[in-house]
């Protein structure tokens, strides 16, 4: 509203399913309630197809159309003299004349609100619509004419971003058609405070005990404020895991319960059109395909600061976001859902020579037997790979242990890869197997002695975070002297099993 009240012109980029239409709804409803302030037009350009951006016959008489249809209700005497003047519009200029001749005569300023600006904006048109507005801005500020007094676009491309798409000559990128729009830079992800308020306000509508804090920072650990999936793990709960899990009590959620929401929400069959764009955008940009695989199996580390346009889409597309000066999935349901798409989509056929090792029992008193695994896993690696292998695993080690792991815990069983930010070596998995069974697997790439001792550090750091006392280390040994080896170690409090292949 600030921006507004302020006569900026502005975007409002951000993923899919970020709030970007509930944002316009709730500044919509702010400035109807000023009518002798301001008169709004909000619009949305769904539903526009290619023929409406043919020429500035069929765009200008459609745009004027949508955007009197949004006076009628709330400004009916607005929109009888829009209706009037519409008449005349056939091109750009005269909807330019539209524009200058209904805000001249409107006696209150006229604020335009375009959702979704980016459906059918892969056209020359649409930036010459953006052009025409650049120039009656610019005119308005030397009063050589009247316009919109605030113009906002909402949309998942910024118009820089479209200007690609279009034309790839470097005019083209220095000269954009939005250079006069101010930098939008609200953070519109929830932090913990504000996820908490979501929980207070259904927990006394619902009558449900919970601790709010602990709560809104666990949702927060898993989403990283994303408020679509903010939502998905809260709705989960509500609506699937009474049928789900029969732990569950509907009067009192606790940490569990999110733990539950998060591994319901990333298993693979779970669909949403949100992880559907997820994969699309991947499969659709094969640079960014390889970006993503490479931060988030590979574990390789990219500079939160480097100019690439393949991190810049990534961040676009809500896949990537810079911590800590590196750049990273940008939460861990997306980087768990990543990670097992790109497992089961690497489908390699040595691979099939796994099915052998499964027809040994893993299972001791009921629970995985983490330690026969990762002994059965090296013999498996033992066997099956060499030196000229080297380069090979180095990329592929980390999904060729967790195609070992997944139909050994399938069915009653869970894992996950926790990113690590700043290590491009190490990974977390942690596997939970039944009811009360947690295990946690830290894969490295061996670097020396004193790296293997930071390493042991970091695990039972992460170990105390999840609160169990034993963990385990699978170290991929690169060196022509190493040797197949196991060894259990204590640090700290911990007891450590680590195995060397």
């Amino acid at each position: 509203m600030g921006l507004i009240e302020q006569g900026e012109y502005f975007t409002i980029n951000r993923p899919r399913q970020y709030g970007k239409s509930t944002m316009l709804s709730a500044v919509a409803k702010e400035l109807r309630k000023k009518k002798n302030e301001y008169i709004l037009s909000r619009m949305s350009f769904e539903g526009m197809d290619d023929d409406n951006f043919k020429d500035s016959k069929e765009f200008c008489p459609e745009f004027v159309r949508r955007f009197i249809k949004s006076l009628k209700m709330f400004y009916p005497e607005y929109f009888k003299l829009a209706e009037k003047l519409a008449v005349a519009v056939k091109s750009m200029n005269t909807l330019s004349a539209f524009i200058s001749e209904l805000t001249s005569n409107a006696g209150h300023d006229l604020v335009l609100l375009i959702d979704e600006v980016d459906k059918s904006s892969n056209n020359q048109l649409f930036l010459n619509f953006l052009g025409m507005l650049r120039d009656k801005y610019l005119a308005k500020n030397d009063e050589e004419d009247t316009t919109f007094r605030s113009v906002v676009l909402a949309g998942v491309h910024d118009v820089k971003s479209l200007k690609l798409k279009i034309r790839k000559d470097t005019e083209t990128k220095l000269n954009s058609p939005w250079n006069i729009a101010a930098d939008f830079n609200v953070d519109m992800s929830f932090n913990p405070a504000e996820i908490k308020t979501m929980l207070v306000s259904y927990a006394e509508d619902k009558g449900v005990k919970m601790d709010f804090d602990a709560l809104a920072e666990r949702i927060h650990y898993y989403t990283s404020g994303y408020p679509f999936l903010v939502s998905k793990i809260c709705k989960n709960i509500d609506e699937e895991e009474a049928g789900q899990n029969p732990d569950y009590n509907p009067k009192c959620w606790t940490l569990n319960d999110i733990d539950w929401s998060f591994r319901w929400l990333t298993r693979p069959m779970y669909k949403t059109t949100n992880f559907d764009d997820v994969i699309k955008n991947l499969e659709n940009n094969n640079d960014l395909y390889e970006l993503v695989r490479a931060i988030s199996v590979e574990g390789h580390e990219i500079s939160a600061s480097a100019d690439n346009p393949v991190v810049d889409l990534g961040i676009t597309y809500g896949i990537l976001s810079g911590i800590h000066g590196r750049i990273t999935i940008s939460n861990r349901v997306y980087e768990q859902r990543i990670t097992t798409y790109m497992q089961s989509k690497k489908e390699l056929a040595d691979l099939r020579k796994i099915s052998f090792y499964h027809e040994f029992g893993y299972l001791k008193d009921g629970k995985l037997d983490m330690q026969f695994i990762l002994s059965k896993f090296q013999e498996f690696m033992k066997e099956h790979y060499s030196e000229k292998d080297t380069a090979f695993l180095e990329r592929e080690g980390r999904l060729v242990f967790m195609s070992f792991l997944k139909p050994i815990i399938n069915g009653k069983g869970f894992m996950w890869k926790e990113p690590v930010v700043g290590d491009e070596r190490r990974m977390d998995i942690v596997v939970t197997y039944g009811k009360e069974q947690k295990e946690v697997i830290e894969l490295k790439i061996w670097r020396g002695e004193e790296y293997h001792q930071e390493g042991l550090k970091q695990l039972s750091d992460y170990l105390d975070f999840q609160g169990i006392k034993n963990g385990y280390l699978l170290i991929y040994d690169f060196r022509k002297d190493k040797k197949y080896r196991s060894e259990n170690i204590k640090f700290a409090d911990k007891e450590i099993f680590a195995v060397w292949i």
